[in-house]
């Protein structure tokens, strides 16, 4: 960073200015006031979105990510800006410097409001009041105080107008006076919209099923079939007032947040969250796109590459190596932030390759980082960027515990510089079954053995206490070729860092190198390129 330089002072005597020097002054001022000017217009172009509230600062100081159905909207424009509270609107008047964001004291207009939904409102006006700093990266806005502290992390990802994104979880039931409320805990009812027309859910009291069509936001749900079970009065009452509710509504909108449905007075009447489990499985890319959709690199290149979202970490394996950064998750709102690859670097092309695995690795880093949201269609994970196009679609990696694995190839030369990937030898194939107790249990084609596993990151693994069981390879027998390559099978698993997990097969890796292959013991094992 540049040191600022030190004011100058003009100052007029009693002599006249000269004319040349006059006119420099006057240039020096306009182009002050030029440079001022075009730094404002730039903070302008950026801060002038709609943006919705991820994170906000709760009574305890503490960062929260906003609770599922509540969304909180904000949007600057020429010195006044304007929004939705979890239960209110607000509108404002602002100034904005190059770093500097002050919001005046804000007119709100409340509505019927829940508990949970005030402690937002109280918290996002206070987060406003207290906001003295911005800085944007990406699709995010962060605001901060005085001292530089965050106060709220904020979005302007654009969600496609599409109700089939996922299955939507109802959060928030409202009424025609504009009150809102939670669903009752303990129920799940769900809403989806599938592609041909029809809408099927469950009200936490028995299934419906209808249809829907749809015009740009306007939406119509007709001929609701619903079923309700024998519940208790409360949850009858809510079945019924939601089942009453999807006749009433007339538009959509697909927020971050999620699913807003609307009557035609344009009053929240549900507010529904994606049941995407997002966290709970490692996906693997298919596709990767370009700004105008079409595919730059496909499965041929990408199945060796991995990726994890647990909490606000994100992590995985590239084409060539591990790599672990951060990400900010609600509702549809996705956002990755500090990759970082891990050990290794990436291989040049071969000669069959139009591109190298290091273009492999910045398509696939560059994707990811650009992220803004998602979606589920089917079972395939649709990462969008900031206007809803997608970047990136993936599909979840096969488990790892359960299927008995049969080694189809091996490096017998782990040390060499050029690799040799055989087949192993003998009539007793090699296999290992992974155990969801850590665990691994199997045979070495010349006796059983059993090790300890861990897998502390997505598509990484430890694997140590190798043991063999039986006395096929006792004493002299151990230079025989078949206790030989189960000395080498062991200690290949001990080295293994990281892992794949396809259908068709499962392979280890040691940095950039795989060193194992298996398939599972139904297929046949085959001989394709590692």
């Amino acid at each position: 960073m540049s040191r600022r330089q030190p004011l100058r002072h003009w100052q007029l005597g009693p002599a006249r200015l000269a004319a040349g020097s006059l006119a420099l002054l006057m240039a020096l001022v306009a182009t002050t006031f030029t440079i001022a000017a075009a730094q404002d217009d730039t903070a302008a172009r950026r801060i002038e979105r709609k943006w919705q509230l991820l994170e906000y600062r709760d009574a305890n100081g503490d960062l929260q990510l906003v609770p599922p159905g509540i969304g909180v909207t904000a949007l600057p424009f020429a010195g006044t800006i304007k929004g939705e509270g979890a239960c209110s609107s607000f509108e404002s008047t602002y100034t904005l410097a190059k770093e500097s964001f002050f919001v005046d004291t804000p007119t709100i207009e409340a509505r019927g409001c829940d508990e949970a939904s005030q402690a937002i409102d109280d918290a996002f006006y206070q987060g406003l009041a207290d906001t003295r700093l911005w800085s944007t990266s990406g699709s995010i806005l962060t605001l901060r105080d005085e001292i530089d502290e965050t106060v709220m992390t904020l979005t302007r990802a654009e969600i496609p107008a599409d109700p089939t994104l996922a299955r939507w979880e109802l959060a928030r039931i409202g009424a025609s006076d504009g009150s809102i409320e939670p669903v009752i805990q303990g129920v799940e009812p769900w809403i989806e919209f599938l592609r041909g027309g029809r809408v099927v859910g469950s009200t936490g009291c028995g299934s419906f099923l209808g249809s829907y069509t749809i015009n740009d936001s306007t939406i119509r749900i007709s001929d609701v079939d619903a079923r309700l079970g024998d519940c208790t009065s409360t949850l009858q009452q809510q079945a019924q007032t939601i089942v009453a509710t999807l006749a009433e509504v007339t538009d959509f909108e697909v927020l971050p947040a999620g699913l807003v449905l609307e009557d035609s007075a344009a009053t929240t009447r549900m507010a529904l969250v994606p049941a995407i489990d997002l966290g709970r499985r490692t996906w693997t890319p298919v596709e990767i796109l370009d700004a105008g959709g079409k595919v730059v690199f496909g499965t041929d290149r990408l199945n060796t590459s991995a990726v994890r979202f647990a909490g606000n970490i994100v992590d995985g394996r590239s084409i060539c190596r591990g790599f672990k950064g951060g990400s900010l998750r609600s509702g549809l709102a996705l956002s990755v932030f500090d990759l970082r690859p891990i050990g290794g670097s990436c291989g040049k092309a071969r000669k069959s390759q139009t591109a190298s695995s290091q273009e492999v690795e910045d398509a696939f880093f560059g994707g990811l980082l650009s992220v803004a949201s998602h979606a589920l269609r089917g079972s395939e994970l649709e990462l969008l960027d900031v206007e809803g196009h997608p970047v990136m679609r993936l599909a979840p990696q096969s488990e790892l515990v359960g299927p008995t694995w049969v080694v189809a190839q091996l490096d017998v030369a782990p040390r060499a510089a050029k690799q040799r990937f055989k087949a192993p030898i003998g009539d007793i194939p090699l296999t290992a079954t992974f155990e969801d107790i850590g665990v691994i249990q199997g045979q070495t084609g010349a006796n059983e053995f059993i090790a300890d596993y861990a897998t502390p990151g997505a598509a990484q693994i430890e694997i140590s206490g190798t043991t063999a069981f039986g006395r096929a390879c006792d004493g002299k027998k151990a230079s025989t070729p078949l206790c030989k390559q189960e000395a080498a099978f062991l200690d290949l698993l001990e080295s293994a860092d990281s892992f794949i997990v396809r259908p068709e097969d499962l392979r280890l890796f040691k940095g950039t190198r795989p060193i194992v292959r298996f398939v599972p013991a139904q297929a046949l094992p085959g001989e394709p390129e590692p």
